[in-house]
């Protein structure tokens, strides 16, 4: 068995399909973890983390170039956050196979040569989105569809950051996956069908 990866558009989702794949291999599960584990290891706040982490990927003004006049602190935090995270997904991978769930996890893979599938999973149908973004992070209905933009593209500003590769462009990916048309059962039983 190998690592699974899954990158995913918001409301698609993707975590619940990971964590179906976790289960039913008995795989270990990495979310919001990885941030928590990698605050830990580094001796940092998990809520520093991430709130540095937020404003990198959700401020479109934010590049390399803003944090290289800032002090160096400040400026080297980008980079201290990526290896934070890199060493708990490698560390995590060479213990057991495990399924990530973003923060480029796949490109931190690759990188170490440790052997992963990775899966893209998205959805067609917007109306089952908004739901999500309700139910799941209690957004009002009426900002829900900006909400989701924001939140795709805070993922994609966060991989283009950090690996200067494309959110949901089908050629990084094994296998892309609609939840419009499969069940979350459904997409980790393809996923489980393809690893071994």
């Amino acid at each position: 068995m190998r690592s699974i990866v899954i990158n995913r558009e918001f409301g698609s989702g993707g975590r619940e399909v990971g964590r179906l794949v976790a289960e039913q291999a008995g795989l270990r599960f990495y979310d919001s973890r990885i941030i928590q584990d990698a605050a830990t290891a580094k001796g940092l706040s998990p809520g520093m983390l991430e709130r540095f982490d937020e404003r990198i990927s959700t401020n479109p003004f934010v590049s390399i170039a803003v944090f290289a006049g800032v002090d160096p602190e400040t400026s080297s935090m980008p980079y201290r956050l990526y290896s934070a995270i890199q060493d708990v997904v490698v560390g995590a991978a060479r213990t057991a196979p495990a399924v990530f769930v973003g923060r480029c996890a796949d490109k931190i893979l690759a990188d170490a040569g440790i052997p992963f599938r990775s899966v893209f999973v998205y959805s067609t149908d917007l109306e089952r989105k908004i739901q999500r973004a309700v139910e799941v992070d209690g957004v009002a209905r009426k900002s829900a569809e900006g909400y989701i933009a924001t939140m795709d593209r805070t993922r994609s500003r966060y991989q283009q950051f950090f690996t200067d590769t494309t959110f949901g462009d089908y050629r990084e990916y094994d296998i892309c996956l609609n939840s419009a048309r499969l069940s979350f059962a459904e997409c980790a039983n393809v996923i489980l069908a393809t690893v071994g």
